[in-house]
């Protein structure tokens, strides 16, 4: 039986000194083992939202439950801590928040403050820098002395070390290179067919077709699309209301149908589906 992992309800929220809700009544629940994208202009939202799923400010109303506890207006700072047990956060740029000695240091801080033993936690650095693809010889370098894809996948490894079910991720493919990047998003997705629930904020539709198996699309603090992504990009003139462009795959494949190419699959998410829509076409005309 497919469980929750976050559910909200009618969650309000606005910013100290603002007089505009940054969230309006918003309700969602999404599902272990999902890998939610969640899109839309700046200011609509969406790290609004992700913030309150992770703990770091909580709502003027409504609630979230969030691996069984409920999060409300009234509730305690040591409730919010208690998220972290579950949930984590990267953040953009996340190795802007490097800070120990060591890589060892550095991924070993979010366990220490979870009162875990000095054994466990050699036992999470060792574990998370294999999930991450690093070797273990890099414990004791200093984390500034990495490349600037390294130097991520060790802040990634410090919210791994904690064994979070969901995962958030802000931007996760920021400022880094065709090879990272999909070095990047293979993990994640590794992360989430072996159990781990993705929440990502992302302005990239081919990562949204590629990964995602469902897409939230926001506005003005509300959602306005709740679908899967090729649902999504049947209607490209919600995506351009939102300032957001179809992935190639989808562009490329609306223009043939335009001219006449009558592809079955309008919506291709990859372009290997592209390709495999235009050799059935090829294959009717001959």
């Amino acid at each position: 039986m497919v469980k929750s992992a976050v559910t909200v309800t009618n969650l309000h929220y606005t910013y100290p000194n603002t007089t505009t809700e940054a969230l309006a009544g918003v309700s969602l629940t999404i599902q272990e083992q999902d890998f939610v994208a969640i899109v839309g202009q700046t200011g609509s939202g969406k790290s609004t939202l992700v913030s309150l799923i992770d703990g770091l400010i909580q709502p003027d109303s409504g609630q979230l439950n969030i691996a069984g506890m409920t999060i409300d207006a009234t509730a305690k700072a040591s409730q919010l801590s208690k998220i972290h047990h579950h949930v984590g956060f990267v953040f953009q740029f996340p190795e802007q928040q490097l800070f120990a000695e060591t890589v060892a240091e550095d991924i070993a801080f979010g366990p220490h403050n979870l009162g875990w033993s000095e054994e466990k936690i050699q036992v999470a650095i060792d574990r998370a820098l294999m999930m991450v693809g690093l070797p273990l010889e890099l414990k004791s370098r200093s984390p500034f002395a990495l490349s600037g894809g390294q130097m991520r996948r060790v802040a990634i490894a410090g919210v791994l070390a904690m064994k979070p079910s969901i995962l958030i991720l802000d931007e996760p493919t920021a400022g880094l290179d065709t090879q990272a990047t999909n070095e990047l998003l293979t993990l994640i997705k590794k992360l989430n067919d072996n159990g781990t629930t993705i929440i990502m904020v992302t302005h990239q539709m081919e990562q949204v077709a590629s990964y995602a198996n469902r897409v939230i699309a926001m506005n003005k603090g509300t959602i306005i699309a709740d679908t899967t992504p090729q649902q999504l990009f049947s209607h490209p003139d919600d995506l351009i209301n939102l300032s957001l462009t179809l992935p190639v795959s989808v562009e490329i494949a609306q223009f043939l149908n335009n001219k006449g190419a009558k592809l079955t699959n309008t919506e291709p998410l990859s372009l290997e589906e592209l390709a495999d829509e235009i050799v059935k076409v090829m294959g009717r005309k001959r």
